[in-house]
């Protein structure tokens, strides 16, 4: 649900005490900042519900900052949006399957051409249309992934120029190592270069050429037109490698404490007794667990933290669906309803992710659904999204 102001609090008390605290002012200052940086227009990346930020409202903010366009990886995320009223392009990053032409049309999306079978599937329909379908090409520069060989490129780029009802409006590829590798990255760049120039020399001269995601940021060239990054517009910067740009956490994952217990040396917490007390303590347990995003992982169960009041506790015992033990053994201050943080400034989603041996990426995407996202402007509560509840 979308309440007013004055509803947020009524809609959260109908829940569990956990939430993800969306800022949206920090959302709107990091997109100012990676704007500057790139001295080209930013096409902000929205897919996988906007990194589990709430793509609907994440958009919606960043249109208003003046986003020109938005990409997401598939057509369904995109129809999702202009159900919900976003109206500015937005570019459909993977490979759309067959049948979803017609939605594409439909919803004026702009898909990325990228295979064989996409290229078909946009000439076909193509002529149906009233306004011409504006598409990107893809290029594979070393990604192995999606993208035609430069070969490719140019055939495709022939055909779709030389088609009724297509304009070719884009140009793009997928850096593979920008986070961990500047000579590979280079390299990848350098062929894209020669693959926007094969297509220049054929008078195809597509308005956006855009390579750079969020680590790519520190290679934009002169010929780039258009950067597309996601993880440093939600404030987390790419590791080992990443530009200079000031950006902070849009998201805070946290839960109450629902239960302070003193358990007696020797006693075993949670699932398979993992953990056993190794003196009198005090466990507190949080209503949050791996099918909210806590990682059920042994370096989670073994060093693994939360947040209370500014200070650590660590996880102890297995981590739970839907709750996760806490030592506050050492901190006789902290009592039932002191907020836990999982994930935030401190600590934040990178080294969440080291708990989960995985990166910063998956572990903002895997905070479940059923943590309601409470929407923050101003320092007031501007809405709060859950399945849970209905306006």
């Amino acid at each position: 649900m979308d309440p007013d102001r004055e509803g947020g609090d009524e809609a959260l008390r109908l829940l569990r005490p956990a939430r993800a605290r969306v800022d949206l002012d920090r959302l709107a200052a990091n997109y100012h900042a990676v704007r500057g940086l790139a001295g080209v227009p930013v096409m902000p990346v929205v897919k996988a519900d906007a990194y589990g930020h709430g793509a609907a409202a994440v958009a919606r903010r960043l249109v208003a900052e003046g986003a020109p366009l938005l990409a997401v990886a598939y057509v369904e995320e995109a129809a999702a949006l202009r159900e919900r009223g976003i109206s500015v392009p937005i570019v459909v990053l993977a490979a759309f399957g067959p049948g979803q032409e017609r939605a594409i049309r439909r919803h004026h999306l702009t898909p990325v051409v990228s295979t064989p079978a996409t290229l078909e599937g946009v000439l076909s329909p193509a002529r149906e249309g009233r306004r011409p379908l504006a598409v990107h090409l893809k290029v594979d520069t070393g990604m192995g992934r999606l993208g035609f060989t430069p070969d490719g490129l140019v055939e495709a780029a022939e055909r779709l120029a030389g088609a009724a009802g297509v304009e070719v409006e884009g140009v793009m590829t997928h850096l593979a190592r920008a986070d961990e590798d500047a000579a590979v990255t280079a390299r990848q760049l350098d062929r894209f270069d020669e693959a926007v120039a094969a297509l220049g020399a054929r008078g195809i001269r597509p308005r956006y050429v855009h390579a750079c995601n969020s680590a790519g940021l520190a290679f934009v060239r002169p010929n780039h037109t258009l950067v597309r990054p996601g993880l440093l517009l939600y404030g987390i910067r790419p590791r080992p490698l990443a530009p200079a740009v000031d950006v902070r956490p849009v998201m805070t994952v946290s839960a109450d404490v629902a239960l302070v217990k003193d358990v007696a040396a020797g006693t075993p917490v949670s699932y398979g007794g993992r953990w056993v007390a190794p003196r009198p303590s005090r466990i507190a347990t949080l209503p949050i667990g791996y099918a909210d995003g806590v990682p059920r992982t042994d370096a989670m169960r073994d060093s693994g933290q939360f947040l209370i009041a500014r200070g650590r506790v660590p996880v102890r015992g297995t981590v739970c669906m839907d709750l996760t033990m806490v030592d506050v053994t050492d901190r006789p201050d902290v009592s039932e309803g002191d907020e836990a943080v999982l994930l935030g400034d401190e600590p934040d989603a990178w080294e969440v992710a080291d708990r989960a041996g995985t990166n910063a990426w998956e572990a903002l995407t895997r905070i479940g659904p059923r943590v309601p996202r409470v929407y923050v402007e101003s320092g007031r509560v501007s809405a709060v999204q859950s399945p849970f509840v209905r306006a």
